[in-house]
């Protein structure tokens, strides 16, 4: 298991240029944009605009603050892994979004600037799925997960019985050994809001 904490994320532009970016974590550890197998970060969204174009990568993105944004997606001629719709309207809310990173994007906020979540793997190395947890108690079973990330958005919640998260924590769980799958147990406040993110590596035993 390992964590990351507000100290240990950094700032950086984004690919375009018409924002900037805050990397959580990134696999390998210290990759580049070109090299990562996977990287989860935050964006403070302030404008209209278009985004960043990555071939061979596939992201899902969820709103953290603000009222939201609407997506204007053009697919015409573009492969996708998820079926990409040509206007999509995001809020806290909603569910995260998923979407090739070839695909030509303009985001348009609703009213006033948005934090978002942002999830990114190599298509030919893993795929991934990212799913929202509120209060309550959950019990994890990812079977064909080699890798569990955990990101605390609002509140606080336990970890496996003994483990806090704060809000901005995040935590990465990998199998203990083949064919194992993730498990876990998290215990989530009343205003907690999570984010757990299943990597399933395509050159797996198990897969």
């Amino acid at each position: 298991m390992r964590k990351w904490s507000k100290q240990d994320y950094k700032s950086m532009p984004w690919k375009n240029g018409g924002g900037s970016t805050t990397e959580l974590a990134v696999f390998p550890e210290g990759a580049s944009l070109d090299q990562f197998v996977w990287r989860i970060s935050t964006a403070l969204v302030s404008s209209d605009g278009a985004f960043s174009h990555f071939a061979r990568i596939d992201r899902t993105l969820a709103i953290l603050s603000g009222v939201g944004m609407i997506l204007h997606a053009d697919n015409d001629g573009i492969a996708t892994s998820a079926a990409a719709p040509l206007i999509v309207t995001l809020t806290r809310d909603s569910m995260p979004y998923s979407f090739s990173g070839e695909l030509p994007i303009r985001a348009e906020l609703l009213d006033g600037a948005v934090w978002d979540l942002n999830l990114m793997t190599r298509r030919d190395v893993c795929t991934h799925y990212m799913q929202r947890l509120e209060a309550g108690e959950h019990h994890v079973v990812a079977q064909d997960a080699q890798q569990v990330l955990l990101y605390c958005a609002q509140g606080s919640a336990v970890l496996n019985r003994d483990v806090s998260l704060e809000e901005a924590d995040l935590f990465l769980l990998e199998e203990d050994h083949e064919r194992a799958g993730v498990r876990l147990v998290v215990q989530a406040s009343e205003e907690c809001l999570l984010y757990l993110m299943r990597i399933s590596f395509l050159n797996h035993a198990g897969n």
